[in-house]
C-alpha cells in the first residue's frame, strides 16, 4: 500500500511542476489569452457572473500596487497546489489498487490540464477544490453541513455558474454525512436556507447579471488589448438561446461518439468493480442507480458549454470525489472489488491500463477540426505530457539565462 500510494505522490508531484511549469511560461500571453480575461471580470461595472475572483485580484492589486498577472500566477500555482495536496490527503486514507489506478492515471482525471494547455487555469479548479473542501470537513451535526454549504456554494457559484450544475452533488454530501438522521430530522429552516441560497444565487447569476456595464469593467484596467470583444468578455453576456443554439451547431455524431467514447471507457470500470453496500432507507442505492443519475445530470450541460473536454474533465473530478467519499463512509463493499480485480490477469490489466489511460483524452472544444478532418481526439496525452514538460523546463531555463 505504501508503495502505491509513493507512486501516486509522484504522480501528483509531477503533474504539479508541469503546471507550475506552464504557469509560468503561458503568464507571457497576458493579458490577451481567454482564461486571463475570464479572471479579470470583477464588479466594477456591477454585479456580474464569475465576478469574484477579478475583483479580489482587482483591489488587492491596487491595495499593494502589484502588477495583476503575477497576482493572478500566485492565486493559480496557490489553488493547484491546493488541489492535489486535497486529493492527496484524501487517496492517503485508502488502499490503493488497480482499479484506483485506472480512475487516477485516467485522461480525463487530474493529467487533463497539463495534457490540454487550454485547459490549464481555467476556473472549475476553484469550483472543484471547493467541493474537496466540502466533502473533507467533519461535520459535528446537521446544521453545520447545511452551514457549509450555503458558504462554500455560495463561493463557488460566485467564481463560475457552472457550480449549479453540481447543486445534486452537495446534497448528495449532506444526505450520505447525515443518513443516519431520518428525512423528520430535517427541519423546515434546512429546507428554506436551502431554498433561499438558491434563489439568491439564480437572482445573480441569471438576472442581476444581465445589467452589468462590461465598458466599465474593461475601462478599470489599463490594457488597450482588452475590450469587451476579447476572450471572455464576449461570452459573459449572450442570451440563453444563443448559448443554446452556438452549442448545437456545434455538435456533430463524430463528436458525440468521440466524446461519449472517452467517457465510457473511463466510467465502465466502476460499474464492473464497484458494487454498494445497502443502506437503510436507500433501496436503490446501487452503482448503476449512481451512474445513470450522474449522466442524467451532466447532459444539460453539453448542451449549454461547447468546451467538452473541460466538462468531462470537471465532471469527472466530481465522480472521483464522490467515490472517495462512498469508500471513507465504507458503504463500498471492498471484498468484491478485490475479488473482482484478482480475477483479471496480469495481462488484461496492463492491456486494460493502457487503453484505458494511456491511449486517448478528449479535446478541449467540441468539433474540432485539424486539417479539414474531425479530430475531437488526442491521442498519448501521459507521453505528450513528458515532451511538454521537458520542452517547458528548456524554454523557462532559457528565458531565466536570457535574464
Amino acid at each position: 500500500m505504501f508503495k502505491k500510494n509513493k507512486i501516486i505522490t509522484i504522480y501528483f508531484l509531477y503533474l504539479f511542476v508541469g503546471i507550475f511549469i506552464y504557469s509560468i511560461l503561458l503568464i507571457n500571453e497576458f493579458p490577451q489569452r481567454y482564461v486571463f480575461t475570464d479572471w479579470l471580470i470583477n464588479y466594477e461595472g456591477g454585479y456580474i457572473r464569475r465576478g469574484l475572483l477579478g475583483q479580489i485580484i482587482y483591489e488587492i492589486s491596487n491595495l499593494l500596487n502589484i502588477q495583476l498577472q503575477f497576482i493572478l500566477l500566485f492565486f493559480e500555482i496557490s489553488i493547484y497546489f491546493a488541489y492535489f495536496l486535497l486529493f492527496l490527503h484524501f487517496f492517503s486514507k485508502i488502499k490503493i489498487n488497480f482499479f484506483w489506478f485506472l480512475i487516477i492515471f485516467s485522461p480525463i482525471a487530474f493529467i487533463y490540464p497539463l495534457a490540454e494547455l487550454q485547459a490549464l487555469g481555467r476556473k472549475e479548479i476553484f469550483v472543484i477544490t471547493i467541493f474537496l473542501i466540502f466533502v473533507g470537513i467533519n461535520y459535528r451535526s446537521l446544521n453545520e453541513s447545511i452551514y457549509s454549504f450555503i458558504i462554500l456554494f455560495g463561493l463557488s457559484c460566485l467564481i463560475h455558474e457552472i457550480t449549479f450544475f453540481y447543486l445534486f452533488h452537495y446534497l448528495f454530501v449532506i444526505y450520505m454525512k447525515n443518513r443516519f438522521i431520518t428525512f423528520e430530522k430535517f427541519k423546515n429552516i434546512h429546507y428554506f436556507l436551502i431554498l433561499l441560497t438558491m434563489i439568491v444565487l439564480i437572482y445573480l447569476n441569471l438576472y442581476l447579471s444581465n445589467f452589468a456595464n462590461l465598458e466599465l469593467i474593461v475601462g478599470s484596467y489599463n490594457y488597450e488589448i482588452i475590450t469587451t470583444r476579447a476572450g471572455a468578455f464576449v461570452h459573459i453576456s449572450p442570451s440563453f438561446d444563443t448559448v443554446l443554439l452556438n452549442t448545437l451547431n456545434n455538435i456533430t455524431l463524430h463528436s458525440i461518439t468521440s466524446y461519449a467514447f472517452i467517457f465510457l471507457i473511463n466510467t465502465i470500470p466502476f460499474l464492473f468493480f464497484v458494487k454498494m453496500k445497502k443502506i437503510e432507507n436507500f433501496k436503490y442505492f446501487n452503482s448503476y442507480s449512481i451512474f445513470f443519475v450522474i449522466i442524467l445530470l451532466f447532459i444539460p450541460q453539453y448542451l449549454l458549454i461547447i468546451d467538452w473536454g473541460r466538462v468531462i474533465y470537471t465532471n469527472f473530478n466530481f465522480f472521483i470525489i464522490i467515490l472517495l467519499l462512498l469508500f471513507k463512509l465504507n458503504l463500498i463493499d471492498s471484498v468484491y472489488l478485490e475479488r473482482k480485480i484478482n480475477s483479471l490477469s496480469k495481462s488484461f490489466k496492463i492491456f486494460v491500463f493502457v487503453i484505458v489511460c494511456l491511449s486517448f483524452s478528449p479535446k478541449l472544444m467540441v468539433n474540432t477540426v485539424s486539417h479539414g478532418i474531425p479530430n475531437d481526439l488526442s491521442s498519448f496525452p501521459l507521453y505528450r505530457t513528458i515532451l511538454r514538460i521537458i520542452k517547458g523546463t528548456t524554454e523557462t531555463l532559457a528565458e531565466l539565462l536570457i535574464i
